[in-house]
């Protein structure tokens, strides 16, 4: 056999080695990763929140409500582990609920005076971390800036969805709540940046905002295989006056930082409002062992 040939019949058994010992390499535990599905649930005060359901004694009026929609945007999602490191949880990409890092949830089914909603729920968030064992779990509710202005027409699911949009300049709604009351006020939540610079005016994405609005939720005790998160419309609605709106300002709260009737439902959130500075949020709460019950139940 002449030299030439030998060297290139040995250099192509060489080169079909290497995938073969690439592929065959035994993963490594710092690769290993395992999947996470963190668990919502909406109630109002001990009943399941539901379209088309009343619920009386809501705020300081005691007053009965209906929803009508009840949507929310989480993102920067992180485990805690027992020494406290934050491990970022990535987010299935799924093309509907949730992309790049964010996530939406939906507790309205479309039905009754829900019409404006769609039948599709969507009360969990679906992702992978590095395989061990949390404790802890920490999130935002909004969207970050960079994602929170810019065309809607050309933003993926679920930022496309318009009832979830203010405009450029506003971004998003972080929170969409609506409801009536048996007397007929509307009361809404719509929590999102205000005061983003430059103006409605003005020709440019706003390069900030005066009132970025977003809300950090953390639970150091908090296991994702097993405990659930309830969102409570009492407890968020528990210091405001649902028959009586602020004059010359929007039904509830828009998040206009000089609107009275958002002061209650801020101090709820954990953020400040006027004066009065941020404290803890009180209207989200950890179950422990509810979403692994749920979960054998079915």
């Amino acid at each position: 056999m002449h030299p030439r040939t030998l060297v290139r019949r040995l250099a192509a058994g060489a080169l079909a080695v290497v995938p073969l010992v690439a592929f065959t390499r035994a993963p490594r535990a710092a690769d290993a990763r395992r999947p996470i599905t963190l668990h919502f649930a909406a109630v109002v005060g001990d009943q399941p929140f539901a379209c088309g359901r009343s619920y009386a004694g809501i705020g300081t009026a005691k007053s009965t409500i209906t929803p009508s929609e009840f949507r929310m945007f989480i993102s920067q999602v992180e485990l805690l582990t027992a020494d406290g490191t934050a491990v970022p949880m990535a987010l299935e990409q799924d093309g509907t609920w949730q992309s790049q890092g964010l996530a939406m949830l939906d507790f309205e089914d479309g039905t009754g005076p829900c019409v404006n909603g769609t039948p599709a729920l969507r009360t969990t968030i679906t992702g992978d971390a590095p395989a061990g064992r949390y404790v802890g779990v920490r999130f935002e509710i909004g969207v970050p800036f960079e994602r929170n202005h810019g065309d809607l027409a050309a933003q993926p699911a679920p930022l496309s969805i318009t009832r979830m949009f203010w405009a450029w300049n506003s971004g998003h709604k972080f929170v969409r709540l609506d409801a009536k009351t048996e007397s007929g006020k509307n009361w809404v939540l719509h929590l999102g940046s205000t005061d983003c610079m430059p103006n409605e005016k003005a020709t440019e994405p706003p390069t900030r905002c005066g009132h970025a609005n977003r809300v950090t939720v953390a639970f150091d005790r908090f296991d994702p295989d097993a405990d659930l998160i309830v969102a409570d419309v009492a407890a968020l609605y528990a210091g405001s006056d649902l028959e009586n709106n602020q004059p010359r300002t929007a039904a509830g709260c828009m998040s206009g930082p000089s609107d009275a009737d958002c002061g209650p439902v801020f101090k709820v959130l954990g953020l400040a409002f006027g004066d009065a500075p941020a404290g803890p949020q009180s209207w989200l709460r950890a179950q422990p062992g509810a979403a692994r019950a749920a979960a054998d139940r079915e």
